[in-house]
């Protein structure tokens, strides 16, 4: 416990020190997302345009709009829908996530090809992981020294620097992925059988979500591992990514309830911040553009929150992985 409350407090005492890197990810945040947000809101103006529905959308929603505007929809405008708003977009990211389709639908079995996300939207997903691994070299370059500072200089040149071992992780984590999705697809037919035959609702529930969680927990622990695979590279400079990942897979499962621990806590942390951004979100009623101005904010203080806590896991499991590995700490505290 000890150790994943120091990791905890080196974390986001380094995002604290370094509290430029937060802003800066929440503009690239921005402008990376601009691409589709600016074209869509054009295409929502004019087609609202002159209408009863616009006056409806400024106090509530218009579900005959919605309907029309749904049905008339081609392409990557199709995925526009009010399941994404809110905090529906968790619950959408997990959906997916399970069903093999990001990062381009790569994983996703037959029966889950008939839902699948435009192409244009796997494809700008896809580019936006780059970009995050791109910036991750950078911010652990600066995660090493934290009390150093940084530049934006300095965070592009270890941003480059890292990138080709940082991407050969990536890919070998995928491989992992993609091995996990292959030995589901037995496993999931085995229990979805045991469901049917079920006769207990409860006992059919059980199995379905249970079957589901033990993917998901499987997929985050390769992130684990991935994430504290870039870790090492960047501490002791690394240059084989294999012998990283497999150092790193040595890491977390000889120190498994410390690392385990800390990302949790820090999967827990985000899932309130959800939680509190939803029961404001449900108190503040839009009714005109001051008060959809002031709901944009809201939800961009959820975003930097959560790019917050993205800065704290990084400079936090660089701290955890230098305590635990010193020398005189003998494996760290408990």
């Amino acid at each position: 416990m000890n150790a994943i409350v120091f990791a905890l407090r080196q974390g986001l005492r380094a995002v604290r020190r370094n509290a430029g890197l937060t802003l800066l990810l929440l503009v690239v945040n921005l402008g990376f997302a601009a691409l589709l947000a600016v074209p869509l809101a054009g295409l929502l103006e004019r087609d609202l345009s002159s209408t009863d529905s616009a006056a409806e959308m400024m106090y509530g929603s218009s579900f005959p709009w919605w309907s029309r505007f749904s049905d008339a929809q081609r392409g990557w405008t199709e995925s526009f829908s009010p399941e994404i708003l809110g905090t529906g977009f968790a619950y959408r990211n997990v959906e997916l996530l399970l069903q093999g389709q990001l990062p381009l639908g790569l994983f996703a079995r037959g029966e889950d090809r008939q839902g699948r996300l435009d192409p244009v939207i796997l494809g700008f997903g896809a580019l936006y992981l780059v970009l995050q691994l791109f910036l991750t070299g950078g911010l652990l370059a600066v995660f090493r020294s934290p009390d150093s500072g940084w530049k934006l200089r300095g965070l592009l040149h270890g941003s480059g620097f890292y990138f080709g071992r940082f991407l050969r992780i990536a890919l070998l984590a995928l491989a992992c992925d993609g091995l996990l999705f292959w030995l589901n697809a037995p496993f999931a037919r085995w229990v979805d059988h045991l469901a049917i035959e079920a006769v207990s609702e409860t006992t059919a529930m059980a199995l379905a979500l249970g079957r589901h969680a033990l993917l998901f927990l499987a997929l985050l622990f390769v992130h684990l591992v991935s994430s504290y695979a870039k870790v090492i590279t960047v501490v002791e400079e690394r240059g084989s990514a294999l012998l990283a990942f497999l150092s790193s897979l040595a890491f977390c499962l000889g120190n498994l309830l410390r690392t385990t621990g800390h990302f949790l806590a820090i999967v827990l942390l985000g899932a309130v911040a959800v939680v509190v951004w939803n029961a404001l979100d449900a108190r503040w009623e839009t009714t005109g553009y001051k008060t959809q101005l002031v709901a944009l904010l809201l939800a961009q203080v959820l975003v930097l929150a959560r790019l917050a806590l993205r800065l704290a896991l990084l400079a936090g499991q660089v701290a955890l992985f230098r305590h635990l590995t010193a020398p005189e700490t003998g494996g760290g505290a408990a």
